[in-house]
């Protein structure tokens, strides 16, 4: 099955990336995600809220839908803070590991409730994402990089291909879906490289088979279902998304 999802697919991928491309592929990068969620007592989304995180490193973005992504954060412990007009603000701390996106989701209250301040889940984790002042160009065969890290019957996976000062190729193999959510600092262009799928991108749903291109600006909600028997593979470039 691996093999026919691969064939007919011979390109590789030149990107601007740190030194040393085979060993920052041979370990991935200690980075990690918060997938937030806002929402008031009754569970309905609270929109334009805006999003402060701040910690190894500080951003700030709005959440138009009531959702957020914050990616490509460096491991470590961070407070976030939850403001909107007509509520109370919240705040919470949370420690961001390497892996898998890690939900937040809270509730924010009419005003008249005092911020909340959570303690630290954990003790943060030890490493930190690679850096690098002058880039060096990457090569790479695609297909034989699929081949050896192939999703098989998991969820889902995601592999960081290079990434530069102005942006980051990631490789997505994904079996389940991906819900709604936000790339708050970063454009994303999707190029589908097999299976077949769906892109919904806010009232639209656009269907995705190999060959299929798309763009993503910022701050646009949207998510992926794959379908069928195989894998939907892409190749998921977001500019403005540093290192």
């Amino acid at each position: 099955m691996r093999k026919m999802l691969l064939s007919g697919v011979a390109f590789a991928v030149l990107l601007t990336a740190v030194p040393a491309a085979a060993q920052h592929r041979a370990r991935p990068a200690r980075t990690a995600t918060f997938a937030v969620h806002v929402t008031d007592p009754s569970g309905a989304p609270v929109r334009d809220v805006l999003i402060t995180v701040t910690g190894p490193v500080t951003r700030s973005a709005r959440a138009a839908v009531g959702r957020l992504a914050f990616e490509n954060l460096p491991v470590g412990t961070y407070k976030l803070r939850f403001e909107r007009d007509g509520f109370a603000p919240l705040e919470r701390t949370m420690t961001a590991r390497a892996g898998a996106p890690i939900d937040v989701t809270v509730t924010m209250k009419r005003p008249g409730a005092e911020p909340a301040v959570d303690a630290p889940t954990a003790a943060p984790a030890a490493g930190g994402p690679m850096h690098a002042s002058v880039p060096a160009p990457v090569v790479l065969d695609l297909p034989s990089f699929i081949e050896k890290n192939y999703v098989g019957s998991k969820g889902g996976k995601s592999d960081e291909i290079a990434c530069g000062a102005g942006g980051m190729a990631t490789l997505m193999q994904i079996n389940d879906p991906i819900r709604e959510h936000v790339h708050a600092d970063a454009d994303e262009f999707i190029y589908v490289i097999a299976g077949q799928g769906v892109v919904r991108v806010a009232n639209r749903a656009e269907s995705l088979s190999a060959g299929v291109f798309v763009l993503l600006p910022r701050g646009t909600p949207h998510a992926f279902a794959p379908s069928g028997r195989s894998p939907l593979v892409m190749m998921s470039t977001r500019a403005g998304a540093p290192c």
